[in-house]
């Protein structure tokens, strides 16, 4: 990875740092820790395994929360610009700034640590979150595909084409098409009957 474009993410941090620390978003875990809030109910949108650790974000008394966080991303800004190739330093960045909401800073980010493990369906699937997040429903889509095509075991991409497609886009073909994989691969994958629901609803309205 080209250090300059270390130095061009990294100013793209502290800016984020700005804006982060106004959030009081106290997310327990990263999959379904963002959730999606649509008209038929609320669908969790799983994105990957847990963190590493846990930051907290806002969550102490008197917004003591913060310190740890901000802790922790100036350890990571200052392990990056020393060791660029760190992909796990990297998706700790994106990872914070996925858990306070803020998709278009964390997209940066993930997009540099794919870059270093391309064929990684966690960290895809959070990059697709992102793009989601970030009103990029397309380029979310393609970040999924390419989670699945890494592991098609991977339920997580698969349920989140199926947000996409069923809530997003309201194509109830492609969105039943994952739905079908989905069940195959985790007939229990949390939040599963909520989200057939909110698709079924969604084709009934446009039939």
């Amino acid at each position: 990875m080209k250090r300059e474009h270390v130095a061009f993410l990294l100013g793209g941090l502290a800016f984020g740092l700005l804006l982060g620390f106004g959030l009081a978003h106290a997310l327990a875990t990263r999959p379904g820790g963002v959730p999606v809030q649509e008209a038929a109910g609320e669908i969790p949108s799983p994105a990957g395994p847990p963190a590493p650790s846990q930051i907290p974000m806002g969550g102490a008394p008197g917004g003591g929360g913060a310190a740890p966080m901000m802790a922790e991303l100036q350890r990571l800004q200052q392990q990056v610009r020393d060791h660029p190739d760190d992909a796990a330093a990297w998706t700790r960045i994106a990872n914070l700034y996925h858990d306070a909401g803020m998709f278009q800073q964390a997209v940066g980010f993930y997009e540099k640590a794919v870059t270093l493990l391309p064929n990684d369906p966690n960290v895809l699937t959070d990059l697709g979150v992102c793009y989601r997040g970030a009103g990029d429903s397309q380029k979310a889509l393609e970040a999924f595909a390419r989670a699945e095509k890494a592991d098609p075991k991977h339920w997580q991409s698969l349920y989140n084409q199926v947000v996409v497609y069923g809530l997003d886009l309201k194509q109830p073909a492609e969105a039943e098409a994952a739905l079908r994989k989905l069940e195959a691969v985790n007939p229990q994958a949390p939040g599963l009957a909520a989200l057939k629901e909110a698709v079924a609803q969604g084709k009934a309205g446009r039939s």
